[in-house]
């Protein structure tokens, strides 16, 4: 087999990266990922030994926050009371299991009467933060080598480098549709009042099938870019040098983030921050000016960080769930809906059996007393 000839400045890069040359015949070793917990509490993996930034942190904190608070608490007790039922129906106690779905059966009628509103209630995230260590240059290099490979189709190779090329969040977010769930457990009810065990199995089955999962990237460089301005902005205007540093290092994240390819769902967006940076630089001797320019570029930050979170993998199938007459086209709403609870079933199964393992170690102690 041929092997593949990196340029000085590329092959630093690579290693810059923690990258294997891809005439590499060791295969590389998956690392395990690594759970950190932010100060309030908020758990995220990493491949990283090293918390995440304080910015990433806050982030992760803010967005938990928003997403949690429009859940009900009895509404998520009573989620989770449907699992021990399950568990309790496959240990043969139906009666005990029974009394679980009632109570949240009720649960939902009364929360769906005083919150109709409620379509899709967010019940957990996963987080993964990915962080690249890497400068705009560096980056550049190894995208452009990646062209390369993909031109003499060395495409294992080209996948295996472009792959590591990632510096963002990822989040992903269980929703259980409310005008589907608790449809099953009143049918799972009704299962068990005529003994067929079997049958409340199939219903809560299908009930955890209807959870949806939306996933979400947010580009690091974007918020370390949104973190640089903000601490810019409580510099004083003496500090000249230092501002230049902070919005340097801020435009530096931005160029990061368009040779990462996050800058394509939003250019306009991306270039508007950079001009508005720009337009700070010019107006550093300025009074009053730049502290309307700050304030006007962390709303632009904030904006943007906003739209992020709705460029999800399953945005359309989450959209045609909340809003079916949505989707144009005969039983297309429908199919939609399938599709999203077919490729989300095998991940609903997974959290299933981890609700699973703890309803029955609860089962168990309360066997015992």
């Amino acid at each position: 087999m041929k092997k593949l000839l990196l340029s000085s400045i590329v092959a630093s890069a690579l290693l810059g990266f923690g990258l294997q040359a891809a005439d590499s015949s060791d295969a590389s070793k998956i690392q395990r990922p690594l759970m950190h917990k932010t100060d309030t509490g908020v758990r995220y993996y990493s491949k990283s030994k090293e918390q995440a930034k304080a910015y990433v942190a806050h982030e992760l904190e803010r967005h938990h926050k928003a997403m949690m608070k429009q859940v009900p608490k009895e509404l998520l007790q009573a989620f989770g009371e449907t699992y021990k039922a399950l568990k309790l129906i496959q240990m043969g106690q139906s009666d005990q299991a029974l009394k679980l779905l009632e109570a949240a059966d009720k649960a939902f009628d009364t929360v769906l009467k005083k919150h109709p509103e409620l379509k899709m209630v967010p019940l957990n995230e996963q987080i993964f933060v990915s962080e690249l260590i890497a400068k705009p240059g560096e980056i550049k290099s190894a995208v452009d080598y990646g062209r390369e490979l993909l031109k003499g189709y060395h495409t294992q190779a080209a996948a295996g480098l472009l792959a590591t090329l990632k510096d963002e969040i990822d989040i992903a977010t269980s929703y259980l549709p409310m005008d589907l769930y608790p449809k099953s457990i009143k049918q799972a009810i009704a299962a068990l009042k005529k003994k067929d065990l079997k049958g409340a199995v199939a219903a809560l089955g299908a009930g955890f099938g209807t959870i949806v999962t939306v996933e979400a990237a947010v580009p690091l460089p974007l918020l370390a870019a949104q973190d640089l301005v903000i601490q810019a902005s409580k510099l004083d205007k003496k500090k000249k040098t230092q501002i230049e540093k902070l919005l340097k290092a801020a435009k530096e994240e931005l160029q990061k983030a368009y040779y990462l390819g996050y800058t394509d769902l939003h250019p306009a967006a991306y270039n508007d921050l950079m001009k508005q940076i720009q337009g700070i630089e010019k107006e550093m001797g300025g009074k009053n000016m730049v502290e309307k320019l700050y304030e006007k570029l962390k709303a632009s930050f904030a904006k943007l960080v906003g739209k992020t979170y709705h460029d999800s993998v399953a945005r359309k199938e989450a959209q045609a769930l909340k809003n079916p007459a949505s989707v144009k086209g005969e039983k297309s709403a429908e199919a939609k809906v399938e599709e999203a609870q077919s490729k989300e079933l095998f991940e609903a199964k997974m959290k299933a059996i981890d609700f699973e393992k703890e309803a029955q170690k609860e089962a168990k102690e309360g066997m015992k007393k």
